[in-house]
């Protein structure tokens, strides 16, 4: 019994050196100082079409070096800047703020990727994957599980990535879906329900970059 608990043990040790050596994890940062990142927010009311935008986007992508989505869990997070965005026009962006997302108590929108699903787990070079991704969406202080799909594609270092980035490898990362302002508890007055729909439609295309990319 002793002996076999030793083995045991000891294919245990094997497999987590094993797992260590061949698990490395690489982390992209979503922060581009020249703001070139895009979320914007379409609210498509009967009587007034709302478009929002901001390019204060940050977050984190980390996945194994592998660039194999299931060969450990991917840690993701973003984080957008609600007092950063701009409709157009300054009395509308005040009123946003400070009646509806109530900015300076709730600053941020965030998602926090708890699952990937995907045919294609496999990041290639310049290959589109689209991916199922499950988590926590937060804004206006509440949180809600949501399912958001997402467009990623991978970019090893080169003269391309250059015209972005000085160094590193790229990832961009494009999605597309609909947030319920009553799931968030952000009101809606009734002098204002014919112009501020309760389903608005949210764009992101944003890059990560890994400048301490592997050679």
């Amino acid at each position: 019994m002793k002996n076999r608990l030793i083995i045991l043990l000891a294919f245990t040790l094997l497999f987590l050196i094993k797992f260590n050596a061949i698990a490395k994890p690489v982390t992209f940062i979503v922060k581009d100082e020249s703001g070139r990142d895009n979320v914007s927010f379409t609210s498509d009311a009967p009587i007034e079409l709302i478009v929002g935008r901001t390019t204060k986007i940050t977050g984190e992508v980390t996945i194994d070096d592998s660039l194999d989505l299931k060969q450990v869990k991917p840690k993701v997070q973003f984080d957008v800047d609600l007092e950063s965005i701009d409709t157009g026009i300054i009395l509308r962006n005040e009123h946003m703020k400070d009646n509806f997302l109530e900015t300076k108590k709730f600053p941020q929108a965030s998602f926090i990727v708890n699952n990937v699903i995907s045919s294609d787990y496999k990041l290639k070079d310049a290959k589109p994957v689209e991916l199922a991704t499950k988590g926590d969406f937060t804004v206006h202080g509440i949180t809600v599980k949501k399912d958001i799909p997402v467009k990623v594609t991978y970019f090893k270092e080169s003269d391309f990535t250059h015209n972005r980035f000085e160094h590193g490898d790229v990832i961009r990362i494009q999605s597309s879906f609909e947030i319920k302002l009553s799931e968030h508890k952000i009101k809606r007055p009734e002098a204002i329900f014919q112009k501020l729909a309760d389903k608005v439609f949210v764009t992101v295309d944003a890059y990560a970059n890994n400048p301490i990319t592997k050679k």
